[in-house]
């Protein structure tokens, strides 16, 4: 008995029919099961957090608007150091020359010793 498949007998005829339409009515069912309430969800979620985020900036932007609005010309607030005169080097090394030699030898064994700057 010879047992050999042969497609070319049977053709492109498959034996199971579909009503019209089935495949696109399917897609969109899929679709509805799936995406349904996502899609509706995440939309809510985004207009929440936009309308929380303009209601933030509004109520920062009315409540505290002297920040905004100072004059750039007023500095009565503000403290202003002169540098003119003084530099970290100076200070450094009236400093230095200001303490005992045995605290500088403490200094420079604590210094040595000190594995963050070795």
């Amino acid at each position: 008995m010879k047992k050999d498949f042969d497609f070319d007998d049977i053709g492109k005829r498959t034996p199971y029919r579909v009503p019209e339409g089935f495949f696109e009515e399917m897609q969109c069912n899929v679709r509805k099961h799936t995406y349904g309430n996502h899609q509706r969800k995440r939309r809510v979620w985004t207009i929440i957090s936009t309308s929380i985020a303009v209601a933030a900036m509004l109520t920062g932007f009315f409540f505290f608007p002297s920040r905004h609005w100072q004059d750039a010309g007023d500095i009565s607030g503000m403290n202003i150091l002169e540098t003119e005169n003084c530099t970290a080097v100076t200070s450094t090394e009236k400093w230095i020359r200001e303490i005992s030699d045995e605290e500088l030898e403490e200094l420079v064994s604590f210094s040595e010793s000190d594995i963050f700057l070795n």
